[in-house]
């Protein structure tokens, strides 16, 4: 089934912001970024001053955009769904009557895992205009069943699906000791892409092409010809391959990505280290020092310090992020001015 119009007819939860704006799914943000050649970046709001970066480098820049939280950084950044709709709808009208124009915004739920119904749930239930249904690490059969039942339930919402084939960061690539001479032999397959789409109907489908999420710690080989093999696979049936991992790799890399078919591109890590920049040394210390006694990054107890960084006057911080996500729309995905090509 395709996925209907994000839209208060189609759905309850559709929330109508000035002028009768509404959120974005991602088949109505792919679609265009495809027919004209772009792609647009997917940024984790791991917390509100990262989502007023965002936003306003989207408006600056007139790029679509997709705002975003993972199902497991939801709890360790205390951005649940309907707390990341919160602050995001008034960042949206904030920024239509600061500029006088709106622009394309996916909210999506991304890396949903572990609890499937629960978090679908809660997309839906947040106003949310996306999912994504992560069982890459499941035999592909299994992943197909659970992600149709997925689309059967989204699609008559509004509400788009992206799925996944291949684990990003794939475990075993990484303990190979001959990587660079195998990496293609771990690789999305582009049939198990186009099947995973045939049978559920999703809308974009995210793919290992020698990707990987954080920072990478050598210079990743990334699989240009694949990545055109899959994007080409899956258009023919109106859906859309994503990159995620796009954090360390170069305009460039970005722009050979959008030429071979990537419209959608995850983009987390670099903005939360600018982020991070601006912090107290002293309680980038102690974060650490928490974070070591888990054995987690420094992320991942954000919200254990949340009551003291939310204090912090991040207003130059949200300008360099501002600044840099703005560069990337522009010189890697290619997408400043192009919010003007979708219908208002």
């Amino acid at each position: 089934m395709a996925v209907a119009e994000f839209s208060k007819a189609n759905n309850p939860h559709v929330r109508e912001m000035a002028g009768g704006y509404t959120l974005s799914n991602l088949q109505t943000l792919l679609s265009v970024a495809d027919e004209h050649g772009f792609g647009i970046p997917a940024c984790n709001a791991r917390s509100r001053f990262i989502l007023n970066a965002v936003i306003e480098a989207a408006w600056q820049e007139k790029s679509p955009v997709i705002l975003e939280i993972a199902e497991s950084e939801a709890v360790y950044c205390n951005m649940l769904p309907e707390r990341l709709a919160g602050f995001a709808y008034p960042a949206i009208e904030k920024m239509i009557e600061k500029y006088g124009y709106s622009v394309p915004v996916c909210l999506h739920h991304d890396h949903i895992q572990k609890d499937v119904d629960g978090c679908i749930q809660r997309t839906i239930e947040a106003g949310f205009s996306s999912a994504e249904v992560d069982l890459s690490k499941l035999p592909l059969d299994e992943n197909i069943a659970k992600c149709k039942e997925v689309s059967a339930k989204v699609h008559p919402l509004g509400i788009s699906l992206e799925v996944e084939d291949g684990e990003i960061g794939n475990a075993a690539a990484l303990a190979d000791p001959n990587v660079e001479e195998t990496i293609e032999q771990y690789y999305s397959k582009a049939e198990d892409c186009k099947r995973l789409i045939e049978e559920t109907g999703a809308d974009a489908i995210a793919f290992f092409v020698g990707n990987g999420h954080g920072n990478y710690l050598k210079q990743p080989i990334i699989g240009f010809d694949r990545i055109k093999e899959i994007c080409v696979g899956v258009r023919s049936l109106g859906a859309y391959g994503v990159m995620h991992g796009g954090s360390g790799l170069t305009p460039e890399v970005f722009n050979k990505c959008v030429e071979n078919g990537a419209r959608k591109f995850n983009y987390a890590t670099s903005i939360s280290d600018i982020w991070f920049k601006h912090f107290p040394q002293d309680l980038l210390d102690r974060m650490d020092a928490r974070g070591e006694e888990l054995d987690k990054p420094r992320r991942k107890v954000l919200d254990q310090f949340e009551e003291e960084w939310n204090k912090i006057d991040f207003t130059e911080a949200e300008k360099e992020m501002t600044e840099h996500v703005a560069m990337m729309m522009r010189d890697a995905f290619l997408g400043s001015g192009k919010s003007e090509l979708y219908k208002k």
